[in-house]
Parts: C-alpha cells; structure tokens; sequence
C-alpha cells in the first residue's frame, strides 16, 4: 500500500510539474511573437511541418493548451471576470481573466489531492485548496505593487524625454510614440498600447484616460489632466511636462526618504511573522511527530488555523502602519 501511495504521488507530482510547464512556456511566448514560427506551418517548402520544433509544438502540449482556451472561452463573462483581466494586465501576465480561474482551478486541485493522499484529511487539503488561492491573489498583488513601482520611477525621466521632443519639434503624439520605442518596460509598453488605441482610430484623449485607468497612478492622472486641458485651451505643454516632471521626482524622493525611515517597522513585520515559522520548522527537525496531536484533532486544526489568520492580520497591520503615502 505504501508503495501504490509513492507511485500515485509521483505520477500526480509530474503531470503536476508537467502542467505548470506547459502553462509556464505557453504564457511567457506571448510576451514573444516570433511571426516565422507562427507562419511556417503555411509554407509550402517547410520542411518541418510534422516534427516538432518548440516545447509547445507537441500535440499532447497543444491538446492541453487547447482544453484550457476551451474551458475559459465557456465560461460566463461576469464582472468579476473583467475585473481579475484588468488586474492581470497591470500585473503585465499574459493571461486573461478565464485562463487565469482554469489553471489555478486546476493547479489546487492537483495539489489538494496530492496533499489529501498523503493526510487523508479532507479538511487539510481544502484549507490548502484555499491557500493555493491566496498566494495566487497575492503574487498578483505583489506584482502590480512592483510595476506601478517602477512606471512611477520611470515617469519622470518620461515627462523629460516627451518635454524635449516638443520642444525638438515633435508632435505630441510623435512624443509618445519616441517614448514607446526608447524606454523600457512597463511605460513603454503602456505607451506602446496608447500608440495602437490611437491608430485603430481612437481619440488620443479617450486613449489617455484608458490608460490612466489601467496604470491608477496619481501622478500620471496629473500628467493626463495637463495634457486634456493644453488641448483644451492651449499654452507651452514642454513647460508644464517639466513643473510636473519635477514635482514627480521631489515625490519620489520623499517616498524613498520615508522608506528608509521606516526601513526597520517593515523588517519588524516580516521577523514577528517569520519567527514562528522558524520555531515550528526547528520542531518538527526535532521531532516529526511534534504537531501530531493537533493535526489529529479538529479543534486543533482549528487553532492552528486561527493562529495563522492572526499571524496574517498582525503583518497586515504591522505594514499599515509604516505604509506612508505621499499625495
């Protein structure tokens, strides 16, 4: 029986493995077109139309991939599925909203049952299901903090490369058009999409404010209103790109400012949380059979579901705390 155990957690261990890189390479080539791999199927002296070339060109990879777009495209377009593509988008994972509940549907239950095999305990491999769920939001989260930290650093070098080309004789849109192809990720690329808005037939205005939306950054919300009132009424946009360029960089220097001051409460958040991570994985070192008498009770389970709800809530609070906004 032990033995039928190891050999079923290691077939769910790799197709497990196997899925997360399928997903992984599907996902990431879309930040990559490569347009003679796409069309070299269509060619009539292809020479290599029946062997595969790519990770993804097996049929059993495409299968899956295949199954995915499938299970996405039927299900329902809610609100709530709008909402989880607009956050993906800033989050910069090539991923729409459906495709996003499918993997991550399937990659708990794949590690539900794998958990639930090796426990036999239901309610630890729903707990750990939900889990799953909550580091998935929280890598997005993390990752759309990170980018609009970098857009925000990267907006007033922006506003001075967009000022000069003015003031070289650029249009405005030519402007954008400069910062799309000379700056880096992720600024470039969100002018890059205004650039597409605006050749697809789009109002540069209308195209500004979706991009506002997307980036929900108060300084750019700044830069959008100037640039909607100059067209308005007119007046030296090059000038009041600088006022604002350097407004943006006397807050970026605050906010760093503050960073360092309170450099140690935010270490203080991730010790206190850490700390009894380490007590426990210094135990069970000790004694594997130390959390046996809780794992086996309800109300154990229990308690320690509620230690780690109170653990999450003290971080939280801790981090609100020393999370000084600068308006």
């Amino acid at each position: 029986m032990t033995k039928l155990l190891i050999y079923v957690i290691s077939i769910l261990c790799g197709i497990l493995t196997m899925l997360i890189l399928v997903l992984a390479n599907e996902y990431i080539n879309r930040f990559h077109i490569d347009i003679f791999h796409a069309l070299r199927y269509y060619t009539k002296n292809s020479t290599t139309k029946n062997q595969p070339q790519t990770f993804s060109d097996y049929p059993l990879i495409q299968k899956i991939v295949n199954a995915i777009h499938s299970i996405a495209n039927a299900i329902p377009q809610y609100r709530v599925i709008d909402f989880i593509d607009s956050k993906l988008r800033q989050a910069r994972i090539p991923m729409a909203g459906g495709e996003s509940i499918v993997v991550v549907i399937i990659v708990s239950f794949f590690v539900g049952l794998i958990v639930f095999i090796l426990t036999f305990r239901l309610l630890i491999a729903i707990i750990i299901i939900v889990l799953v769920f909550l580091i998935s939001a929280l890598v997005v989260y993390m990752l759309i903090q990170k980018n609009k930290e970098i857009f925000t650093n990267q907006l007033g070098d922006c506003l001075t490369t967009v000022a000069n080309a003015l003031r070289a004789g650029y249009s405005f849109v030519q402007a954008m058009d400069l910062v799309s192809k000379e700056m880096k990720p992720p600024i470039n690329e969100e002018f890059a999409h205004v650039m597409r808005d605006v050749s697809y037939g789009m109002a540069l205005e209308q195209a500004l404010e979706e991009m506002n939306k997307r980036v929900e950054n108060s300084d750019f919300d700044l830069v959008v209103t100037a640039v909607l009132i100059q067209r308005e009424i007119g007046g030296n946009l090059a000038q009041v790109l600088d006022t604002i360029s350097e407004t943006i960089n006397a807050r970026i220097r605050m906010r760093r400012e503050i960073l360092t001051i309170t450099a140690q409460g935010r270490l203080s958040a991730w010790v206190l949380t850490g700390i009894p991570i380490f007590i426990a994985l210094v135990e069970l070192a000790a004694n594997p059979n130390y959390f046996d008498l809780m794992l086996d009770s309800d109300v154990g389970i229990g308690i320690m579901i509620v230690t780690v709800i109170f653990e999450i809530i003290g971080f939280i609070v801790i981090r609100k705390i020393v999370n000084i906004k600068v308006h």
